[in-house]
């Protein structure tokens, strides 16, 4: 799934069409996409946030509402709720890998344990993540950016694979005060300044997360 990109349509999606930048582009979701392409009916087995990308799990529908089609997604989805499915995010974080004295970067993969909001705003006292930060950078700074403030421009490489699916649990846990590297892009959780530095500067799409499955 490309960034910036549904995986379907729903009531918090907005309507597209009153944005003329979106109509300049092809903004269907990837469920409709799958089936113009193919031409035949398909189900999400999983979901992406809308301004992540990466791999995206369908099957196929047979007979629309068949019992074969139904059996096989059942099946898919309950394989990928499975506490034996691993599924491994690659996010950018703003971030030099060290935070409250704690230097990531040495960790090696660490489970973090931590509550986080649902949509509604409502603690979720379950929700556990396993992270790697592996690698840290500081890029040259631009042309109106001051050499010696590397403020926006630190930037690392972590791997995450939740382990519980919480609402923006990977982007909660990464922005939290214990982790703190928040996700480029993140306008939820995330940096604002940083945010918009980047966008500014470094041409990351408007409604970018850098998250990828």
């Amino acid at each position: 799934k490309p960034p910036v990109v549904l995986c379907h349509n729903s009531k918090w999606s907005g309507d597209a069409r009153s944005d003329s930048a979106k109509r300049r582009h092809d903004i269907r979701p990837m469920l409709q996409r799958v089936r113009d392409t193919t031409g035949r009916t398909v189900n999400l087995i999983h979901r992406l946030d809308r301004g992540a990308s990466g791999c995206l799990l369908l099957s196929f529908a047979e007979g629309a509402d068949g019992p074969d089609g139904c059996r096989v997604t059942r099946t898919l989805i309950e394989s990928m709720q499975s506490p034996e499915a691993t599924k491994t995010y690659v996010a950018l974080v703003d971030g030099d890998g060290k935070w409250n004295g704690i230097d990531y970067l040495s960790k090696g993969w660490f489970t973090f344990s931590n509550p986080v909001k649902d949509e509604w705003g409502k603690a979720r006292e379950e929700a556990v993540t396993e992270l790697l930060f592996v690698a840290s950078t500081v890029l040259p700074p631009a042309d109106d950016e001051d050499p010696d403030n590397p403020e926006g421009r630190r930037v690392s490489v972590v791997l995450a694979r939740p382990r519980t699916g919480r609402w923006h649990q990977i982007r909660q846990h990464l922005a939290s005060g214990t982790v703190g590297h928040a996700i480029l892009g993140d306008s939820s959780h995330g940096r604002s300044r940083t945010n918009r530095s980047w966008k500014k500067r470094r041409g990351m799409m408007k409604e970018r997360t850098c998250l990828h499955l």
